[in-house]
């Protein structure tokens, strides 16, 4: 896992992060990545999905299934969720447990 200046278990600070691995990914964008946007809407295929998920998993060092970018679809969204996966695999989810 690499090392980060920021708390990848943070949403809001990891949502900052995937702002800026996406717009490598969209070199013709004009404008910010919106991080409340549908990603379907800055046209990326699955081609691109899978790196995408593929890079963020080398970079989180935790498993990212490209799926999950599909069922969660904006930054925010997947913020969300791979903060919980990682927050979860670190022991730090302090969210109750399903019995």
């Amino acid at each position: 896992m690499t090392t980060f200046a920021f708390d990848p278990t943070v949403p809001a600070q990891l949502e900052g992060w995937l702002v800026e691995r996406l717009a490598e990914y969209l070199p013709d964008l004009s404008e910010a990545v919106d991080p409340h946007r549908d990603l379907g809407e800055y046209g990326l295929d699955s081609i691109a999905v899978v790196a995408f998920a593929a890079d963020v998993e080398e970079r989180l060092g935790t498993a990212v299934d490209p799926g999950a970018i599909w069922d969660h679809p904006t930054i925010a969204r997947l913020a969300e969720h791979l903060a919980s996966e990682l927050a979860a695999a670190a022991g730090t989810d302090e969210r109750p447990q399903a019995a």
